[in-house]
């Protein structure tokens, strides 16, 4: 039990990570773009990288919570 949590939580870092980045990354862009279409455009990207952060780390808790159920259930 105590690995998979491992497991799940470096899953969970290596996802926040790069989602930090490519966030970051568009951030970048959009601080060097000056047409008013593809600022908007980032700053959707940038929500929707915020939303996806936010499901994936509900999703790792989620599961997280299932094997614990299961590990509890093993006799």
């Amino acid at each position: 039990m105590n690995d998979r949590n491992t497991k799940l939580d470096e899953m969970s870092k290596q996802l926040n990570e790069n989602i930090i980045a490519v966030k970051g990354t568009l951030e970048l862009v959009d601080t060097s773009v000056t047409e008013d279409d593809l600022h908007e455009l980032l700053l959707k990207a940038i929500d929707r990288m915020d939303i996806i952060q936010k499901v994936s780390n509900d999703m790792v808790g989620a599961l997280k919570n299932c094997f614990d159920k299961m590990s509890s259930m093993k006799p």
